[in-house]
């Protein structure tokens, strides 16, 4: 993303102190001027949050801007890792412990998607460092989502009539993608079928589930 198109959206932000993001697809930090952006956060007056993967060495220097960092570990066996696509995995606990370390654990939140791996030895890490805060998400099984997973995803069974989930009923987070353009959530990968929020309320409102959220585990099913 620009900086142009980063500063346009800062100044988009309905008025108050929010808590802006700064992640995506792929890892965050890969950007060239990843603190300028978590330093225009702060001079826009809000507060910025960053969840890594924390494969690069510059994730060391995240404590010294974000009072909270969320990094994304999916699990501390090596084979499982390389599996899931996650590797370095010696090198990215070495930046986890370094950053607990240095930030206090209490400034550290745990991002996991349960695969259906066991997550015990990954809990006795986080239990060794003190970092209590530990979010596991189950993975989504959308198909934009199963593309990108070489493990099988099973789609779980509806019936009923689908009701619009949290991020459309409580619209308290906005996702801007690369483009700028602003979407409830960030599980929509294909901005190209986004029309609107308003399209979306419309679509469920007629018991239709919206091509965007199509296999959505987000989605609530009512009786009809």
């Amino acid at each position: 993303m620009s900086m142009a198109l980063f500063d346009a959206l800062l100044q988009k932000l309905p008025i108050g102190q929010h808590v802006v993001s700064l992640q995506g697809e792929g890892e965050p930090l890969v950007h060239p001027k990843f603190f300028s952006l978590a330093a225009k956060v702060w001079q826009a007056g809000h507060i910025p949050y960053v969840i890594t993967n924390g494969s690069l060495a510059k994730s060391r220097n995240l404590p010294t801007v974000f009072p909270m960092i969320g990094i994304s570990l999916d699990t501390v066996d090596a084979d499982e890792a390389e599996r899931v696509g996650r590797r370095q995995l010696s090198r990215v606990l070495s930046n986890v412990e370094h950053i607990a370390a240095v930030a206090g654990p209490d400034r550290v939140s745990i991002h996991t998607v349960d695969m259906g791996q066991s997550l015990e030895s990954l809990r006795k890490y986080l239990g060794r460092l003190g970092i209590k805060r530990h979010i596991v998400q189950p993975l989504q099984t959308k198909a934009d989502y199963r593309r990108n997973y070489s493990i099988p995803i099973s789609i779980p069974a509806t019936s009923g009539r689908p009701r619009p989930c949290r991020y459309i009923t409580q619209p308290n987070v906005r996702f801007f993608n690369i483009d700028g353009i602003g979407m409830p959530c960030a599980y929509i990968k294909d901005a190209n079928e986004f029309q609107s929020i308003q399209v979306m309320q419309e679509e469920f409102a007629v018991g239709k589930v919206p091509v965007v959220c199509a296999g959505c585990r987000e989605i609530e099913w009512a009786s009809q």
